[in-house]
């Protein structure tokens, strides 16, 4: 996988870190989640990665099968200990780089040409243009992805929210905040990148 492709689809929200109060919602997050699970859910380290996101995304990793593949396991199970240590993970560079890789695999399976029998059942992420890629995989990052069953993914259905505008870079939106689309940001990110790279 092309890694601008990762670099792009989070880049808006690379943009937005420098503008958010991020030590402020980590504490937040912190308290509340750990203890019970639930409370605020705040986007937090350079990601801007939700608590809830990365907890659905190690579940959906988990039941996937790629853990075996790829080594990587989680600790999914509904108790403070598994909750402090995803806490403490979105706090590190490194873990919310593991996390992008994880969402990204995770993205390409359930929206890939192949179940988990290797049998082809449509045109997956992977066969299209780099582009078309790059705006899909960052809308379901945007969007927080619903994880389908290895090659079952609609990309029709991504395709209808790949140009909504929710994306903002205020701090508390108001109605008459600029909104952005957040799929438009990353293209325009990996076009240019791309451009002064080669």
């Amino acid at each position: 996988m092309d890694p601008l492709v990762a670099e792009s689809v989070v880049w808006p929200e690379m943009e937005r870190y420098r503008r958010l109060q991020d030590l402020m919602e980590t504490s937040a997050n912190y308290g509340a989640y750990v203890a019970t699970g639930a409370g605020p859910d705040f986007s937090i380290g350079i990601f801007q990665m939700k608590p809830s996101f990365v907890e659905e995304l190690e579940k959906a990793w988990m039941r996937s099968g790629l853990a075996r593949r790829y080594e990587l396991w989680f600790d999914t199970a509904n108790t403070a200990t598994a909750r402090r240590v995803r806490i403490s993970r979105l706090q590190k560079e490194e873990w919310q780089v593991i996390y992008v890789g994880v969402f990204l695999r995770l993205l390409y399976a359930s929206y890939g040409s192949f179940d988990r029998q290797g049998e082809r059942t449509q045109d997956g992420l992977e066969t299209l243009p780099l582009r078309e890629q790059v705006r899909l995989a960052a809308t379901a990052y945007n969007r927080g992805c619903v994880w389908a069953a290895a090659g079952y993914g609609d990309l029709d259905r991504l395709r209808e929210h790949a140009r909504e505008k929710h994306f903002h870079y205020a701090l508390i939106p108001t109605k008459g905040t600029k909104r952005y689309c957040y799929g438009d940001l990353a293209v325009r990110h990996y076009q240019t990148t791309r451009r002064k790279r080669h």
